[in-house]
């Protein structure tokens, strides 16, 4: 298992998807990429479900859109950022035993890629290394 925070699960999904890699390599990249997806399938879920609760409505009682977001009932908006933090927070676990043995290929291919790291780019990278080097011991 591979633990995350929900807040780092889309950084680490964009890095993985920006990294070139060598075939064997990539073939693990895209499995890990579709368990990170239903994480982030998830935590997007929770979300909406934080936005039925605290967005405004419309008379047929679905959420008011503007400009690509929704609007939050002002007088509970606070409880909705409150609760969306603890959301993003929240600890996952993700199950990579069947790409374990594939695990150290990976690592030895995002070591060696040549693409240069800053920002959240370098943080992701960094937070992922150190869950699959854990992973494999």
């Amino acid at each position: 298992m591979i633990n995350f925070k929900n807040r780092q699960l889309i950084p680490i999904l964009n890095y993985l998807s920006a990294v070139e890699l060598q075939p064997k390599a990539s073939r693990v990249r895209t499995k890990l990429k579709a368990l990170l997806m239903v994480k982030i399938e998830d935590m997007t879920s929770g979300e909406m479900e934080l936005l039925e609760k605290f967005g405004v409505k419309d008379s047929d009682g679905k959420l008011v859109e503007n400009d690509g977001g929704y609007t939050l009932v002002p007088e509970t908006a606070q409880s909705f950022h409150q609760e969306k933090a603890i959301l993003l927070d929240e600890e996952i676990q993700i199950n990579v035993v069947e790409l374990k043995e594939r695990l150290p290929n990976l690592i030895k291919n995002l070591e060696a890629s040549d693409i240069t790291l800053s920002g959240e780019e370098a943080e992701a990278f960094d937070l992922l290394l150190d869950a699959l080097e854990r992973e494999v011991g």
